[in-house]
């Protein structure tokens, strides 16, 4: 598999395991320094994320991804996926969001991980 493939297959693995709350996966696809930065500047680390991914401060329902787009520079990668998210953020209702997410990897012991997520709207 190419390294677009497999950073691609990342990106979609990371928003269903959001889903499904499957901290195997999120640990597996999360560098140990991950940040997410949400919409409102709000940074996680990856344990936080995952915590809020859990105990369901961050719900996550349904994705549906419009494009994704990857552009991989030797052991660096930068993906930008736009996509509407059925979610339910920090107790705010339930509904569709349109995010785009810019995602920074690095390729590590031959495996591509995430670095770090911006969302914007």
């Amino acid at each position: 598999m190419e390294d677009k493939e497999i950073i691609k297959d990342l990106y979609i693995k990371l928003t269903e395991a959001s889903i499904n709350k499957d901290i195997e996966i999120l640990n597996k696809t999360l560098a140990t320094d991950y940040v997410l930065i949400h919409m409102t500047g709000k940074r996680q680390t990856k344990q936080d994320y995952i915590n809020s991914v859990l105990n369901g401060e961050l719900k996550y329902y349904e994705a549906i991804h419009e494009s994704i787009d990857i552009k991989v520079n030797d052991n660096k990668a930068i993906l930008i996926g736009k996509s509407k998210i059925l979610a339910s953020p920090f107790g705010i209702k339930k509904s569709w969001w349109s995010l785009k997410q810019e995602i920074k990897l690095e390729k590590e012991n031959d495996v591509w991980l995430i670095k770090e997520s911006k969302a914007s709207p």
